[in-house]
């Protein structure tokens, strides 16, 4: 037989004992503490992963800039190291003459006048006004180089004559030759037009 003072329980929230205390939890319900931890813990990772962003855009643009560095400095390398072939011919040029060179005012001697290619008397060197197209229609070229956009070139001025240290010579009978200093100035183009090289040099040799 049922006891009529039996009582019925509700079975929706299960009880969780702890000790002697009692607690119910409503279904569907989380901890606040647990829902406030994983907030935080997006909110950590995306701080990190902004900060690992920022340094690997950082990095990236370093080796760009790096590289472009490194490009330029080849580029002007290469320029230079033409421009010294340049200087070289001009000078072997001059070694390989017996005579002293006639002198023009056009270069069409391939010695020119002191200061004949300048264009007018303001004072500035006639190498740092003239473009390169004036040089590609007046100056000597060299052909052979590689990896450079443009041959290089040269110029050759008589910059003074003299006959100085020859004093020995004098009541000997012996004939006394010139000596002529040469200046010559030397262009070159690395693989691009944009590194370009002016190197001078003075060149002294006797003539007969």
């Amino acid at each position: 037989m049922k006891n009529s003072n039996e009582q019925s329980y509700p079975t929706q929230n299960p009880i969780a004992l702890q000790g002697d205390r009692a607690s119910s939890i409503v279904p569907g319900t989380a901890p606040k503490q647990i829902c406030q931890q994983s907030g935080m813990a997006l909110i950590l990772s995306m701080i990190f992963l902004l900060v690992v962003t920022l340094v690997a855009t950082g990095t990236m643009g370093s080796a760009i800039v790096e590289e472009r560095m490194a490009g330029n400095l080849n580029n002007y390398n290469t320029a230079f190291q033409a421009a010294e072939s340049s200087l070289r011919a001009g000078e072997t040029w001059l070694e390989d003459r017996v005579f002293l060179p006639t002198l023009s005012a056009d270069g069409s001697t391939t010695v020119w006048i002191l200061d004949a290619p300048d264009p007018d008397s303001d004072g500035i060197e006639w190498w740092q006004e003239r473009d390169s197209t004036w040089w590609d229609n007046n100056a000597e070229q060299i052909n052979g180089i590689s990896q450079v956009a443009v041959q290089p070139q040269y110029v050759i001025e008589e910059y003074f004559t003299g006959f100085q240290g020859q004093s020995l010579s004098i009541g000997t009978g012996e004939i006394s030759t010139s000596r002529v200093m040469h200046r010559i100035t030397a262009r070159g183009v690395g693989g691009d037009a944009s590194a370009e090289v002016l190197l001078q040099s003075t060149f002294l040799r006797p003539y007969d």
